[in-house]
């Protein structure tokens, strides 16, 4: 089957998401009614449920669609890696929830037992879903069919014993699965509610169950971290188990990827940003002392210019890793402020204590030992300057920055390779 058109409209709808400033997979993954979800069943619904979707068709459309855009599109960015195995988890579901829908009303048959539940083997009305035994074994995520009313587990797929170790009999209704898929009492009242607060919103949420991260426990003991989500069918409900370990992963990685300067490969102004109000506010609520340090290369665009970029760029990693490895307790905070400029936050660190972290730092960058024939010793210096708050401080967040900057301003002038502290105020 030719799928030029839909592979071109989605490749087309994910890079539109991805350039978006504010777009964030995180967000998504975070919020089921999220503008980019409703945008992707809009899509499904013009691709895809326009379609005989009454006929099971093999191999699956959904992944024969992504199969060719994994192939046609270069995945070299991680996040638009991720966005597509996201869609693509989504449409699995909404096409597997459009079959059951086409099906309601379709012939009865007999389904193979080894997918039910003895509880409803006799008889079994309408919507017992007989066609769906194909689709169950197919599909390649557990999946597992519930009556709403009794909790009875219907069905399950083959993955579903695969992945768990549970056959239907093992666990033939929820009260069953929640003692054995969590059985830590605490984490399994906190599953059970979080699940019941998934199915009360599923009306307002097109009949779809949110996705959640739960921590399922296998029959051999182990436990695997798993997205669940599902469809709500009535009297019924149909619940996906995802892998969520390598989404979670690859989350971290992004998470990281946000947060860190891919030069110098530590944090970020971004992450400096948000690093600043969590520790200004913290210092004012504790009435404690906080530090910064601004940090700046010494005639850095000569040393540029002399030695060609490539040179550069190695002498601003050098110089990030020299200040991070010698700021070394673990709530102290480095990252790149701009250009060849670096920042350092020192919490519960007066004034004494961030010159002296000032005087170690300008030690090891002396040591690095980097040849800068423009600079007046020959040797790459930096100019710092340092501001301080503490309980007797008004001052804003802006301004304890401004005040470091102002410092290191005066450094410059007067002749750079030292050390400057802001004007103390008080109140």
């Amino acid at each position: 089957m030719n799928y030029a058109y839909q592979v071109s409209k989605i490749e087309s709808f994910v890079v539109h998401y991805i350039a978006k400033p504010d777009f964030q997979i995180s967000d998504v993954l975070a919020n089921p009614k999220h503008e980019f979800k409703q945008s992707a069943y809009h899509l499904f619904y013009e691709l895809i449920k326009l379609k005989n979707a009454h006929v099971y068709q093999e191999p699956n459309p959904v992944n024969e669609l992504f199969g060719l855009i994994k192939k046609s599109l270069y995945l070299s960015d991680q996040t638009q890696s991720l966005v597509l195995q996201t869609v693509e988890g989504w449409w699995l579901e909404w096409y597997f929830a459009l079959i059951m829908e086409q099906k309601i009303n379709s012939d009865k048959g007999d389904m193979p037992s080894s997918y039910l539940s003895q509880n409803i083997l006799n008889p079994m009305r309408k919507h017992e879903l007989s066609h769906y035994a194909k689709l169950f074994t197919k599909l390649p995520m557990p999946i597992c069919n519930v009556c709403a009313n009794t909790g009875d587990i219907l069905k399950v797929n083959q993955r579903f014993v695969d992945v768990f170790g549970y056959s239907v009999k093992e666990v033939p209704n929820l009260k069953a699965w929640w003692k054995k898929a969590y059985p830590d009492p605490q984490y399994r009242e906190f599953v059970k509610k979080l699940w019941q607060e998934s199915l009360d919103v599923t009306q307002e949420n097109n009949n779809d169950i949110p996705a959640n991260n739960y921590k399922v426990s296998c029959s051999d003991g182990s436990q695997i971290l798993m997205e669940i989500s599902g469809i709500n069918i009535g009297e019924e409900f149909i619940a996906v188990f995802n892998d969520a370990t390598e989404r979670m992963q690859a989350e971290d990685i992004l998470r990281d990827m946000a947060f860190l300067d891919s030069l110098t490969r530590i944090a970020n102004r971004r992450r400096f940003d948000e690093k600043l109000v969590q520790e200004f506010d913290c210092a004012r609520d504790r009435n404690g002392a906080l530090s910064i340090i601004l940090i700046d290369i010494d005639y850095f665009k000569q040393f540029n210019d002399r030695y060609g970029h490539m040179a550069g760029d190695t002498c601003l990693y050098d110089v990030a890793q020299e200040i991070a490895s010698t700021v070394s307790r673990p709530e102290d905070f480095v990252a790149r402020y701009g250009g060849e400029e670096f920042v350092v936050l020192l919490p519960q660190t007066d004034r004494q204590g961030a010159l002296f972290i000032a005087e170690q730092i300008e030690k090891a960058i002396e040591n690095l030992a980097i040849v800068h024939e423009d600079s007046y010793s020959g040797l790459l210096s930096l100019s710092m300057g340092i501001n301080t708050i503490d309980d007797n401080d008004t001052e804003d967040r802006f301004s304890f920055v401004k005040g470091a900057d102002n410092a290191l301003y005066y450094a410059k002038r007067q002749g750079r390779n030292c050390i400057a502290l802001a004007k103390s105020e008080t109140s």
